[in-house]
């Protein structure tokens, strides 16, 4: 079971941390979704194509600051995170809260969701 710890940050406002990384069904990893407006409110009803690398990391970048446990459910699988984990702009404090999981490929025995 995935269980969520929050972390504070440097300007006090809490980032939402996995004990382990999810995973995603493939169909679910790579779809093309619409972030709700809590998530991607000054571009609202745009559409990411997960299976594009570039709208996938845009994604996880937003997902990561913003989102709640849910949302990182939702959208971030933790094998695509790995892999696009050097390239993600993200704030200091965000990175060092999940880079033990990321650094520890923590997904070895996770079921996909």
């Amino acid at each position: 079971m995935i269980e969520f710890r929050e972390v504070a940050t440097y300007r006090g406002l809490p980032v939402q941390v996995p004990n382990v990384l999810p995973r995603l069904p493939a169909e679910r990893a790579l779809a093309t979704v619409v972030l709700p407006l809590s998530l991607n409110w000054s571009d609202t009803g745009r559409s990411f194509n997960l299976g594009r690398r570039r709208d996938r990391a845009w994604v996880y970048e937003i997902v990561l600051r913003e989102g709640t446990p849910e949302d990182v459910l939702t959208y971030v699988d933790g094998v695509l995170l790995v892999d696009l984990w050097d390239e993600l702009v993200l704030p200091t404090a965000i990175r060092e809260a999940w880079n033990p999981l990321v650094a520890g490929h923590a997904t070895d025995d996770l079921p996909v969701r």
